[in-house]
């Protein structure tokens, strides 16, 4: 539209407004009687339902496995060191006995060997549950950092781990907005490094806390090598939820946005429009979809503008009228 015919008929669209109802974040409801209607090409749509698969934006970082597998080795060590105190536990704790029972028997060892043999049992149970308390230490470091699938593989040497070790798979930890969450994570995701290069990813589990920095739920992803994606690449990725959400899909001509937030003029009267939030919509290929839940406010059979909502916008914005200081000091005056 022309800038000459624009901002005419918004300033006319301005003055056309009747009575509002409760604003929406600043945003006044709009009322115009059918010539401005006409004027300003504004066309309404009804929406209905259907199922879509929500799609989220999430923070990909491809991770060093360097420190799992440190972390695995070292676990190993001390199971070892674990196992080798509790048998020399065992065989102290035997040899105390038998030197308690000749000690009774006719005094057939001297106090001082006794004396010897519980001293030597004391130490190796110490020693054993020192070693003991290091390997729990090890391990709940390890389940914490890692969670128990790639603990599991870590320890046993299964897969993910030798692609891991090879340098043929590297681990990406994705992280979810905060506010977002995904009850049941893709089995397979895709995602974009720095230089634009599509990349597919493989789930492995869920991460036990959330990443450094990011707020969101994690997931760990199985990637394959690659020379742009080096450990530390920053990744962007999409996921896609495995089962599908009713709700409306809303046009992208239809939505504005206001302090950050997505809008959209839902017709409540053939000359009155309402802005009505839609901050749970995600995007689509066709436009923004809206499930249906808790606090949503577009439904199947609303109407909403799907032609000359930025000139509706206008109009709402226009019509706030702020208070001045000068408005304040009259109220001064009056009291």
């Amino acid at each position: 539209m022309p800038k000459n015919v624009f901002l005419p008929l918004v300033a006319a669209l301005a003055v056309a407004l009747g009575a509002h109802v409760a604003r929406a974040a600043g945003l006044a409801p709009v009322t115009l009687d059918a010539k401005a209607i006409s004027a300003g090409q504004i066309r309404v749509a009804r929406l209905i339902r259907l199922t879509a698969s929500p799609r989220i934006s999430a923070y990909g970082f491809v991770l060093d496995p360097g420190p799992l597998v440190t972390l695995a080795a070292d676990v190993v060590a001390a199971r070892s060191a674990a196992a080798a105190a509790s048998a020399r536990a065992a065989l102290a704790r035997s040899e105390a006995s038998r030197a308690v029972h000749l000690y009774r028997a006719q005094h057939n060892i001297s106090q001082a060997a006794l004396q010897s043999a519980q001293s030597t049992l004391a130490v190796a149970e110490a020693d054993r549950a020192t070693a003991a308390a290091q390997l729990g230490q090890l391990r709940t470091k390890m389940l914490a950092d890692w969670g128990s699938t790639l603990s599991t593989a870590a320890l046993s040497g299964s897969a993910p781990l030798p692609r891991l070790e090879k340098g043929a798979a590297e681990l990406v930890e994705v992280s979810l907005p905060l506010g977002q969450g995904l009850a049941d994570p893709p089995a397979e995701a895709s995602a974009t490094t720095p230089d634009d290069e599509l990349v597919q990813l493989r789930f492995v589990s869920r991460a036990p806390r959330a990443a450094a920095g990011v707020a969101g739920e994690s997931f760990f992803y199985l990637m394959a090598s690659r020379a742009s994606a080096p450990i530390g690449t920053p990744l962007s990725v999409a996921l896609s939820a495995s089962t599908g959400k009713s709700g409306v899909l809303v046009p992208r001509s239809a939505v504005v946005w206001h302090q950050g937030e997505p809008f959209a003029f839902r017709e409540s009267t053939p000359d009155s429009f309402v802005p009505v939030p839609i901050p749970g919509a995600f995007v689509t290929e066709k436009g923004y979809f809206v499930p249906e839940g808790a606090g949503t406010l577009l439904h199947p059979g609303d109407r909403v503008v799907i032609d000359g909502a930025a000139l509706l916008y206008s109009a709402a914005t226009q019509s706030r009228v702020p208070v001045t200081s000068a408005a304040k000091a009259d109220d001064r005056d009056d009291d």
